[in-house]
């Protein structure tokens, strides 16, 4: 099975899209695993977001979804390389992001 240290490769950072709970569930089994941690958070404290910024010292953190979707404008460059966590553990050959996947509107 692929590890997030491979997804990592010689990046200093990523950024993981979750999908959902059961791919969060997976993602947090890993990560502890492989010694990846929320600051001084317990594990029983993670709570669940759809991206994850994960740095190859072992740090994470939740990344704002507006920033996330703001990502994938024209415009915007040098950000890290994105990764469909659900998609990489799956063994799928494209694994990046290309899209947002999130999508929201305003009433």
């Amino acid at each position: 099975m692929r590890t997030i240290r491979e997804m990592l490769g010689n990046d200093k950072k990523v950024w993981v899209y979750l999908n959902g709970e059961d791919t969060w569930k997976e993602f947090v089994r890993m990560a502890v695993s492989e010694g990846f941690h929320f600051g001084n958070l317990p594990v029983e404290r993670w709570m669940f977001g759809y991206v994850v910024a994960v740095h190859s010292n072992g740090d994470m953190g939740h990344l704002p979804l507006f920033i996330w979707c703001r990502s994938f404008s024209a415009d915007v460059e040098n950000c890290p390389r994105k990764v469909d966590f659900w998609r990489f553990i799956n063994n799928h050959e494209d694994w990046l992001c290309k899209e947002a996947h999130l999508l929201a509107h305003i009433r």
